[in-house]
């Protein structure tokens, strides 16, 4: 049922945000470490909004000499990510505690998450150019749409260069035949720039296949002051990733029993491709305007389930115009207006899927003298989709509208109190592969799925300590699960009552040149329709592992720059080929990794790093005969070891 009229009105009428009368628009990556400029329609301090969100600039980026979001994201979300083992392969990311499904991706505010696939890999999102990432956690659906119940990962490359040329590059080498090179000249003008940038990267497995682990991508991005008030900017980014894939398994004869495969061969590519435009100005004293143009494009070859499967290819590409109307009459008081179309498409191995998706979204604040800040939002979407498969099976479109709403109080106070809280609902319109399954096998249709749900946060800054605690609970009414049928068949079915929920708390230290922190994080997930401990190891439930801890800190002495982090992932339930079944993972990982940089001149810096400190190389034959398994330290999901020790030497350049 869509949004009533009057409710629309009411939104538009207390729409509120702390912004005061429009300046000349900036690029979105030059907003400070301390202002989001995703979790709302306006930019915001951090401290004034009550969504969760998480800030890493362009130095903060360098610093981890991570290439992909998959690097990246286990220094700034221990515990919540877990790879599958290796350079490139799949890593799910449980934001909150969410599915892996639930995170949107986006590059200068346009989704580019693979319409083709489940969930998204992060590897397949380059950190060339990127100025700035944001991680926006809870329900997200009023400002994104479709497939944000966990939230949102935003990636801005708008980011002015400075006046005349400069330059980055940098090379790597290790061991596991690790390399890494790239370069990105910018230029800068008054009014202007445009920065370009190119990197190419290889690895091992964590057990050496045929071929490594490769990377290659390229980027380009310009931007131009129109007038005073108005700003234009365009980038272009393409990127290539293979990555071996020789961890497998066959119900072989003569027994049938489940067998691990080593397949040397086995492999997957994916190619991407993204262009955005975007334009904002401000319109007299109170109103601005954004409008965002994007294409983007997948090519990715997967391989078959079993050793010696052939790939199979999956094609998707999306283009979406986005379009923000903000209106501020008074200081601490602002209105936002949202139009959002996008039209999709994805080939699954023959079949084909056509989607389209329009919707409007009204978004408000108020800022209050007391300190006390409110938000509300809504947003009413149409989705359409229409299948040709390759059978030449014809079947209906279908369409479905869906309304979701967001409200949350921020309060700061005079002594370092923060206080937030949020309530709202989201949506996920099923994804293109599990219906396209579905119907091509006859198993029929699946609805929306919908929840609702609730966060709330709590900070305090003393001197040089600051201390956080952020708890979240959200409710699945209606989800898509995967149902195994026997035979290799499965199908996809809709369930009902799926809770997931989590708690962090972190504690951190500041001096003149040091920083340390601490952090500890519970979170579960149950199938609220099952009973006892099933509820824990059905479909919806698995993955999350129930503890994890961390430390992590870092020190600036003259020339030197050491860091340091580590984290402790606890026990969880997982499901493993060779059982057939779900079972208890009662084994812990702990990752442990080093760096220590010095500056040698104005321009240049060099960096030893040290990543997986605490592992073991495993070899194909203990693979084989699964050593790793039921073993600390070894893996993070069943049949995939990590990595063992990685050791690079970084040179940076930079005029």
């Amino acid at each position: 049922m869509g949004p009533q009229p009057s409710l629309l009105l009411a939104l538009a009428a207390t729409s509120l945000s702390a912004m005061g009368a429009p300046e000349p628009p900036p690029g979105k990556a030059e907003a400070s470490a301390t202002v989001t400029v995703t979790a709302e329609a306006s930019p915001v301090e951090i401290l004034k909004t009550p969504n969760p969100v998480k800030v890493l600039d362009r130095e903060a980026i360098l610093a981890t000499g991570a290439r992909t979001l998959d690097e990246l994201l286990p220094a700034l979300l221990p515990g919540q990510i877990q790879a599958f083992g290796g350079p490139g392969s799949a890593a799910s990311l449980y934001l909150g505690g969410g599915r892996a499904r639930d995170v949107v991706v986006l590059l200068d505010g346009i989704r580019i998450t693979d319409p083709t696939a489940l969930s998204a890999n992060f590897a397949d999102f380059t950190l060339d150019g990127v100025d700035r990432v944001e991680v926006l956690q809870g329900p997200s659906s009023t400002r994104y749409g479709s497939d944000a119940h966990g939230g949102v990962i935003a990636l801005w490359t708008a980011a002015p260069a400075k006046a005349g040329f400069s330059l980055e590059a940098q090379g790597a080498a290790g061991n596991r035949g690790a390399r890494k090179a790239g370069v990105a000249p910018a230029y800068g003008w008054e009014g202007g720039w445009v920065k370009a940038s190119a990197s190419a990267a290889r690895e091992d497995a964590s057990i050496p296949a045929d071929d490594p682990f490769r990377t290659a991508s390229a980027s380009v991005n310009a931007g131009q002051r129109i007038g005073e008030d108005g700003l234009l900017t365009l980038t272009g980014r393409t990127h290539f990733r293979g990555t071996p894939l020789p961890f497998t398994g066959d119900y072989l004869p003569p027994t049938w029993a489940y067998t691990r495969v080593f397949d040397p061969a086995r492999g997957e590519t994916e190619r991407d491709s993204t262009v955005v435009a975007a334009w904002r100005q401000a319109l007299g004293a109170a109103w601005a305007l954004e409008a965002s143009f994007g294409h983007v494009a997948q090519d990715r070859f997967e391989p078959g389930y079993g050793g010696g499967a052939p790939a199979e290819r999956y094609r998707g590409q999306r283009n979406q115009a986005v379009a923000n109307l903000t209106w501020a009459p008074v200081r601490g008081v602002s209105a936002a207006l949202m139009l959002d179309h996008s039209g999709e498409s994805a080939g699954l191995a023959g079949d084909e899927a056509r989607a389209t998706h329009d919707a409007v979204a009204l978004e408000g604040a108020w800022e209050m003298p007391t300190g006390l800040r409110a938000v509300i939002s809504g947003r009413w979407q149409h989705d359409t989709v229409a299948y040709t498969f390759a059978s030449g099976q014809a079947l209906p479109d279908r369409a479905s509208d869906r309304f979701v709403y967001k409200a949350g109080l921020n309060w700061t106070g005079a002594q370092g109190l923060r206080l937030y809280a949020s309530y709202g609902t989201s949506y996920n319109a099923p994804d293109l592969f599990s219906l396209t399954h579905n119907l091509a096998n006859g198993y029929g249709g699946l609805d929306d799925e919908r929840s609702h749900g609730g966060q709330a946060g709590a900070s305090l800054r003393r001197g040089a300590w600051t201390f956080k605690l952020e708890a979240s609970r959200t409710f699945y009414d209606h989800v898509v699960a995967y149902q195994d049928l026997g035979s290799y068949a499965y199908k996809y079915v809709n369930g009902t009552d799926l809770r997931v929920q989590g708690l962090e708390a972190s504690a951190a230290r500041e001096g003149a040149s040091w920083r340390a922190e601490a952090f500890v994080r519970s979170q579960e997930a149950r199938n609220m329709s099952q009973p006892g401990d099933a509820q824990l190891t059905t479909s919806g439930a698995t993955g999350r592992p129930f503890f994890t801890a961390g430390l992590r800190g870092e020190a600036v002495l003259g020339p030197w720059r050491a860091s340091a982090r580590w984290a402790h992932t606890g026990s969880s339930y997982q499901y493993f080929d060779d059982l057939g079944a779900v079972d208890g993972l009662r084994t812990h990982l702990n990752d442990l990794g080093i760096a220590l940089g010095r500056s040698a001149g104005r321009h240049l810096t060099w960096t030893l790093r040290g990543e997986h400190l605490l592992q073991r190389t495993w070899s194909r034959e203990d693979w084989l005969a699964g050593r790793p398994l039921r073993r600390n330290d070894a893996y993070l999901v069943p049949v995939f070891p990590v990595a063992g020790p990685t050791f690079t030497l970084e040179l940076k350049y930079r005029s």
